[in-house]
């Protein structure tokens, strides 16, 4: 009942308009120099693959036209070849004109009557040119490589050439990140954002996820990059909780003894809780910056609990021993990777940490080698 009566306000339309007037829906058309009377593919690029619409012979003249019905508004692309082809996002309602060259059309198109289609294209241009820069400079440094063997000249080339190159990836991160703030709610953001590593841009997946999201609901594109997006988001989410400023999470966990011993058991030092494994090797590298800080500031009120993703008690213990861990404060459930610290601290790597104060809140992360001494030393100056 409820569809038959969205129906009909469309129905009346139809049946009241004058027959010689446009009919609704995709038109698209456009000429191409430099024909000769190829095949031109519209195609669907979908969630689920590539997708053939509708062809066309392009004229003599190059020009064409298709009034294809589209579904959905999405990625789609006009193909003469599987390597001379263009991609647009179109939508179901979009009057659409594509000239070019048929002799490179994905280089040479331009586009009326689809807005997205011409921010799509803006961050295409804008990739190319920032990526070709970059493969000069590696060609450059390829070229270099071929021609000596001298390795410290090889290492001061690769210094010369690394800011230069570091330099574009930060412009072109920049550029995106601010073309997708500026676009939350267009799918030519979608091919910006991926360019960007999740790790460092979870929050920017985040907020396009949620624009794009709350237009586009039903759509098969925004619905696979959510889908996608879920650990993400249960990722960040977790990250809040254990960010700094935050009240580190309860810990409690069996000592070698086999007794239950609480993070909060500590309370009124300042805490390194520190993350680590017997068979994990750049833990046992960095046990001795621990050992090291411990020793000197124990007196001062800093303490260690070691938290261990060990499976066997005995190498557990053994690692304890030889790496002298002589603070008391150890536990461990044995669980390995599935422990529920690690998900609960939102760690993916072992050696990692978190320093918390005297009120068990979060202070400093990921404190390894020098940085951990120079943290204590600010506090306990």
């Amino acid at each position: 009942m409820k569809n038959t009566l969205l129906l009909l306000p469309m129905m009346l339309v139809m049946a009241c308009s004058n027959s010689n007037s446009a009919t609704a829906g995709f038109e698209l058309k456009g000429s191409l120099k430099n024909a000769h009377g190829e095949h031109l593919f519209l195609e669907q690029m979908s969630p689920e693959g590539i997708k053939k619409l509708d062809s066309v012979v392009l004229s003599e003249s190059g020009e064409f036209k298709m009034n294809t019905a589209i579904k959905e508004i999405g990625f789609y692309r006009l193909r003469i070849s599987e390597k001379n082809f263009a991609t647009f996002i179109f939508n179901p309602d979009e009057k659409v004109t594509v000239k070019g060259d048929a002799g490179n059309l994905g280089n040479t198109y331009t586009v009326d009557g689809s807005p997205d289609s011409k921010l799509f294209w803006e961050v295409n241009n804008a990739s190319a040119n920032n990526y070709r820069k970059r493969d000069s400079i590696q060609k450059m440094f390829q070229f270099f490589m071929s021609t000596t063997k001298d390795s410290m000249r090889m290492d001061s080339m690769s210094k010369v050439l690394e800011r230069p190159y570091t330099d574009l990836v930060n412009q072109h991160n920049a550029y995106l990140k601010q073309f997708v703030e500026k676009n939350t709610t267009s799918f030519a953001s979608l091919a910006a954002i991926q360019q960007l590593q999740g790790e460092e841009f979870v929050q920017l997946y985040i907020k396009l996820d949620d624009g794009l999201y709350k237009k586009y609901p039903n759509s098969s594109y925004i619905k696979s990059f959510h889908e996608g997006l879920t650990e993400q988001r249960k990722q960040a989410e977790q990250e809040k909780k254990v960010a700094v400023g935050q009240p580190a999470p309860e810990i409690t966990m069996n000592n070698p003894d086999g007794k239950p011993l609480s993070l909060s058991s500590l309370k009124g030092k300042v805490v390194l809780v520190d993350f680590w494994a017997s068979w994990c090797k750049p833990c046992r590298a960095e046990n001795p910056n621990v050992v090291k800080a411990y020793n000197k500031y124990k007196s001062k009120g800093f303490d260690v609990f070691s938290v261990s993703l060990d499976k066997e008690v005995e190498n557990w213990k053994a690692a304890i021993q030889k790496d002298n861990l002589s603070w008391s404060n150890h536990v461990c459930d044995f669980q390995f990777w599935q422990s529920p610290v690690v998900k609960l601290y939102n760690f993916q790597g072992i050696p990692t940490n978190v320093l918390i104060d005297k009120n068990g809140i979060i202070i400093a992360k990921s404190l390894r080698g020098e940085d951990l001494e120079n943290k204590l030393a600010e506090i306990f100056k």
